[in-house]
């Protein structure tokens, strides 16, 4: 039986090829989902919470709101107006938010009728 190994060398080439392809999906999502400049951030501050943001994501992904919120509360970003300042890039940098926990964010938001 003829053993599937690797050296240490062609290891390391692909995990640098994955960080590389993690970085392009980062960016692509960056650029993708713009915060847009319509959004009342005073109304929004007024009319919703960061508890109606992760009630938005729905029972079924409540795995997803507590990475967020997790992520969120390291950070000190204690309302809504903070959350919406930040952009996708700066969520993906901050620890236990991939790109699932952005994308299931982004559908929450929509749900409460927030373009971001």
């Amino acid at each position: 039986m003829e053993e599937n190994t690797l050296s240490l060398t062609d290891l390391l080439k692909k995990l640098e090829n994955i960080e590389n392809e993690l970085r392009e999906v980062r960016r692509d999502i960056a650029q993708s989902i713009v915060p847009s400049k319509a959004i009342d951030k005073t109304k929004i501050s007024l009319e919703y919470t960061l508890d109606d943001l992760y009630e938005a994501f729905g029972h079924s992904k409540q795995s997803y709101a507590k990475r967020l919120r997790n992520a969120l509360e390291q950070q000190s970003i204690k309302n809504l107006c903070q959350f919406l300042s930040l952009t996708p890039g700066q969520l993906l940098d901050l620890d236990g938010v991939g790109i699932n926990t952005l994308m299931q964010a982004h559908k929450a938001l929509k749900k409460m009728g927030i373009r971001w």
